[in-house]
């Protein structure tokens, strides 16, 4: 009987060890989890980090230039130039000026459009990285105007390439009002 009292005291004493490892490892196990909980509460701050600085340094639509806003700049410089036949308006005007007054209406009209864009559209844009972007956007709005406002005159003007000076003169008083419109449709469906 003594050594069944021995062999049942061992084995309540190796019962003992077992609960206390097992005590032991619950604790660890719950410290382990602790830990994990706050690496994934970390995990998702940084998740939403890199989601704010992928937002900040995505590209910006404005800050592309495609052919559809090329296009749609094309269609407004037509519109403001042909619309009310201001093309031959501008025909009447040039005319009477001289080289260096047509010479001043291509800064003039480069300037309107940039005042033009940046109220109209621009002005709520408080991100500097736009707004620097913004004379490049008027110098192709620009191009396009003054291209239009070439093919307009090419196609409506059949004395339009006859002499340079008279073209350049034509093209200086048509671009102004090509610029209007191109920047109007530049800003049409933009965010």
């Amino acid at each position: 009987m003594e050594e069944l009292s021995r062999k049942l005291d061992q084995v309540i004493s190796v019962q003992k060890k077992l609960l206390a490892k097992e005590a032991k490892v619950e604790r660890e196990e719950a410290i382990v989890e602790k830990e994990e909980e706050k690496e994934l509460k970390e995990l998702a701050k940084l998740e939403a980090f890199e989601k704010e600085i992928v937002k900040e340094v995505g590209p910006h639509p404005l800050l592309k230039i495609t052919y559809r806003d090329i296009a749609k700049g094309g269609i407004g410089a037509l519109v403001g130039v042909a619309a009310h036949y201001s093309f031959v308006y501008g025909v009447k005007v040039a005319a009477e000026i001289d080289i260096f007054r047509a010479t001043l209406l291509f800064p003039i009209s480069y300037a309107l459009g940039g005042v033009f864009m940046y109220l109209t559209g621009f002005r709520k844009v408080k991100d500097p990285k736009l707004l620097s972007f913004l004379p490049i956007r008027l110098t192709v709005l620009y191009l396009t105007a003054v291209i239009t406002s070439m093919l307009v005159l090419l196609l409506f003007n059949p004395e339009f390439l006859y002499d340079f000076w008279s073209s350049y003169k034509q093209v200086a008083t048509v671009t102004l009002s090509a610029v209007i419109g191109a920047c109007t449709a530049d800003l049409i469906g933009k965010e």
